[in-house]
């Protein structure tokens, strides 16, 4: 059934100059927010046309999204058949206009076409053997294809490895490999990510059956953070000191370090995580089995009931989540903010990896996703639900 939803149309932008002399742009106002609110947005896709492609990853849907009408349509269903997803999580753009659908659930990707419709399921291969990083470390590439992390302008798809030891009596990994798959069939390594403790992550083993739970037990997790922009570079945003590097291939251009001001961590901003943490639940993967799927629940990994290990000071930003790449090559991060700050803000490096401008959004704010000239936002309320918001980008 379509629904017919009212569509906010307004716009404003302001351009005033940050304390440090950088210009800040405020987005205030969407050009169009849809109506009806969302669980938890996983990811956004524009089609041709101006339509969105939306992922619910707790609602378990897919819908398309018409801002110009205010109507929505669910993609495909529930389900393990054909056109059916389990776990719906990332969109990420393909060369005909359509989108790939990330499935946790059902371990493979779903083609979308332009025109909104799921065609065949793609299932990812076994990554390669680490043979570069066995000299750095080894490490376990164990279902390191399933959890994509962004696409070029090809479709092809961008992974990061795992912090896993190759084996019961290897040591601690100190390298992750950067993978990039072309949807045929070739893998290969297109850039390595030193390990920090923050990366390790938890894992329980009983039989052959291994979960891994991502996140250790650290506040804002300072480690470097990546994404890929349409022409295949892969920009890594680094926390000390604080810069965009971009490569290609054996190139890498690094953009002058931007300075920022400390921020310690109080009783205040300890108390803002803890509510955080509250309501977030984490990520939890299952290997082994009969064709590597888990034919019976998987071990639990124990929630630690201790309050995290505390930074003196607060990182930059934090999270894969704070790294986004616009369709144009522009790098967005978002910064860790004082406790009791409302305001969102992203620096915006332009693809030299100079700091081009801020910009700040409305409270309870994040940025999801880009089209030509726009820019996804999804508002969140009282009550956690998402509300997506369209902007002119600025």
């Amino acid at each position: 059934m379509i629904r017919q939803l009212p569509v906010v149309l307004v716009c404003a932008l302001a351009w005033p100059l940050s304390a440090d002399g950088q210009q800040r742009v405020a987005l205030t106002r969407p050009d169009g927010e849809f109506a009806e609110p969302f669980t938890q947005v996983s990811g956004v896709r524009e089609l041709p046309g101006g339509r969105v492609l939306v992922s619910d990853l707790r609602d378990k849907i897919v819908q398309l999204v018409d801002f110009a009408t205010g109507a929505a349509r669910p993609v495909g269903r529930e389900g393990q058949g054909p056109e059916e997803y389990l776990m719906p999580a990332g969109l990420y753009p393909l060369p005909d206009g359509g989108a790939l659908l990330q499935d946790f659930g059902n371990r493979r990707f779903l083609t979308i076409g332009p025109d909104g419709k799921i065609g065949k399921a793609i299932s990812p291969p076994q990554p390669p053997a680490p043979t570069e990083g066995a000299a750095r470390g080894g490490g376990l590439l164990i279902g390191a294809l399933i959890d994509a992390r962004a696409s070029d302008g090809r479709g092809n798809l961008y992974f990061q490895g795992m912090a896993l030891p190759g084996g019961p009596n290897a040591g601690p990994v100190d390298s992750i490999p950067i993978m990039r798959w072309d949807r045929a069939k070739s893998v290969d390594t297109v850039a390595w990510l030193p390990v920090t403790d923050a990366m390790r992550p938890q894992v329980a083993r009983s039989g052959n059956t291994m979960s891994v739970r991502i996140g250790g037990n650290r506040a804002w997790a300072q480690q470097v953070q990546w994404g890929v922009a349409a022409d295949g570079r892969i920009a890594l945003v680094e926390p000390e000191p604080y810069r965009v590097t971009w490569i290609q291939g054996r190139r890498r251009t690094s953009g002058p370090a931007v300075a920022t001001s400390p921020i310690k961590v109080t009783e205040a901003d300890k108390k803002e995580y803890r509510d955080q943490m509250a309501r977030t639940r984490p990520i939890m993967m299952a290997f082994g089995g009969p064709g590597g799927r888990t034919a019976t629940p998987p071990p639990p990994i124990a929630a630690s009931q201790d309050d995290p290990e505390w930074p003196e000071i607060k990182p930059v930003f934090s999270g894969r989540q704070a790294v986004l790449v616009s369709p144009e090559g522009e790098v967005w991060v978002e910064r860790l903010r004082k406790a009791g700050d409302p305001t969102p803000l992203y620096d915006v490096f332009d693809g030299a990896g100079r700091l081009a401008r801020q910009v700040s959004l409305r409270p309870q704010s994040r940025v999801v996703g880009f089209g030509p000239g726009t820019v996804y936002v999804a508002r969140s309320d009282e009550d956690d639900l998402q509300y997506l918001g369209r902007y002119r980008r600025p």
